[in-house]
């Protein structure tokens, strides 16, 4: 069943000012299970009237989600909240003959819960304007056979990234339970005043050819047009996603290699983040190499940085301001097991020479020129720009390290999630997630979402560096 929230919305909300460290381009839709095991307080605690209840009340007190974005003369945009905002959000419910049982025999793969329409389809993974229909939020329960539950959410928002995702849904989950009073910090848009010098009649193209290299954007053309220039011309059929397992104590022993292998210099230092995007970048380039995927030579590797440290932002809030940081290694760098020391130094000195001016200026860029295409009428400016090491025609393979999101902390009262699931579809594009939480409470594992060229992923599963310390917990 399917219940529009539109008549249970308030009239009239507080507008939020949207800063400058919010980030609006490079966000898509975000697809997410979380999967809850069998509990006599599912039927009390999670029936479909008190979260519909519950969501109502998180809603309320989070216009962000149901806001539009308004680019003024000046050049600053704020957000607006509007009853009457075509892209409300749906609550649905239904129940399934599939047991908790098989869905952890499977590993709770995300294909399963498709063939069981768990899911809510993903029109075409790129946000569309806010004209079309398509709701900003978007929840499915599913009640299991025999007891369990599913929760699937996706939101349809460029300013709410992962971490604002999960943390809603968290904060929805407080609601349930009586506890939803204040919004929390990660749901609050943060001020700052880096950006107060822009120049107001600075030429578009002009800032265009001073981007960071990093970042492209082209107004020219449409944006399927640019999915398509920077997508290797395969068939989908042939693209195999999978979630692989690490668990913290071989990562920390990896590290300890490193930092006992001579490799750093006096005062160098690596975290375990460095030391797994070196790993991830070997073990996926040989992967591609030795399937004759991508011709041998040197790639380009990178872990995504969340600008706001070296800016000394707010460390949560809403929107994720990220750049890639990105080097150089050679074929030698990634064939070799014996150089992940090297690489992970390599990865480590990349982070660290992204000074804090170079990132101001690439986030005066972003904004000035995001500004400036939304000024000339461009339409839906966020999808014209991407990241370049994101263009699947190079080689370029890459982390993104989500340690820190809280995507086990929806607690409804029937128990936290036993696990959670989302979908990567970028190749050579890796994504860390927590495992779940074990015993204490405490992620002891991280889980990779890794999509490769099938020939690729055969290699990967054959790469004895990886699989000593990686296992496959489900295909997609």
């Amino acid at each position: 069943m399917r219940i529009d929230m539109g008549d249970q919305l308030p009239t009239e909300a507080v507008s939020r000012q949207i800063t400058n460290d919010t980030q609006f381009m490079f966000q898509f839709y975000k697809p997410c299970f979380q999967f809850y095991a069998p509990s006599p307080n599912i039927d009390s605690h999670m029936s479909p009237h008190r979260l519909q209840q519950s969501l109502t009340t998180a809603l309320h007190s989070c216009p962000l989600l149901l806001g539009r974005f308004t680019v003024h003369a000046d050049q600053t945009i704020s957000h607006s909240y509007d009853p009457r905002n075509p892209n409300l959000p749906t609550f649905e419910f239904q129940s399934t003959d599939l047991t908790f049982s098989e869905l952890k025999s499977q590993g709770f793969a995300y294909s399963l819960c498709q063939r069981h329409n768990m899911d809510l389809a993903i029109p075409d993974g790129a946000i569309r304007r806010l004209s079309d229909e398509q709701p900003m939020l978007m929840v499915k329960v599913t009640y299991l056979h025999g007891g369990g539950a599913a929760v699937f959410a996706m939101t349809n928002h460029v300013a709410f990234d992962g971490n604002a995702m999960f943390s809603f849904l968290a904060y929805w989950a407080q609601c349930n339970n009586g506890h939803g009073v204040e919004l929390p910090v990660d749901l609050q848009p943060v001020s700052n005043a880096i950006l107060t010098n822009v120049d107001q009649t600075s030429d578009i193209s002009k800032d265009a050819a001073q981007s960071p290299a990093e970042i492209s954007v082209d107004a020219t053309r449409l944006p399927a047009e640019i999915g398509t220039m920077i997508t290797r011309a395969v068939s989908r059929d042939t693209m195999i996603p999978c979630v692989y397992s690490i668990t913290t104590q071989d990562l920390h022993k990896l590290k300890q290699q490193v930092e006992a292998s001579g490799e750093l210099q006096d005062g160098e230092w690596v975290s375990s983040n460095n030391v797994l995007t070196a790993l991830i970048s070997q073990c996926v380039a040989r992967a591609n190499m030795r399937a004759h995927v991508y011709e041998h030579g040197p790639w380009t590797v990178f872990q995504a940085l969340d600008m706001r440290r070296p800016l000394g932002l707010p460390l949560r809030g809403l929107g994720s301001p990220i750049i890639l940081a990105e080097c150089n290694a050679s074929a030698d760098h990634v064939l070799r097991p014996d150089r992940l020391p090297a690489l992970a130094r390599r990865v480590r000195m990349s982070v660290d020479a992204y000074t804090p001016e170079y990132l101001r200026n690439a986030m005066q860029w972003m904004h000035t020129t995001y500004a400036g295409l939304a000024r000339d009428g461009v339409d839906e400016p966020w999808r014209h720009f991407w990241f370049s090491a994101l263009n699947t025609n190079r080689r370029c393979v890459g982390v993104s390290c989500m340690n820190r999101i809280p995507i086990y902390d929806a607690d409804f009262g029937a128990g936290r999630p036993v696990m959670a699931r989302s979908f990567n579809p970028r190749p050579n594009y890796v994504i860390v997630f927590p495992g779940p939480p074990g015993e204490t409470d405490v992620y002891d594992s991280l889980h990779m979402y890794v999509t490769l060229e099938r020939p690729a992923m055969d290699a990967l599963r054959a790469d004895p560096e990886w699989t000593s310390v990686c296992t496959l917990v489900s295909e997609f």
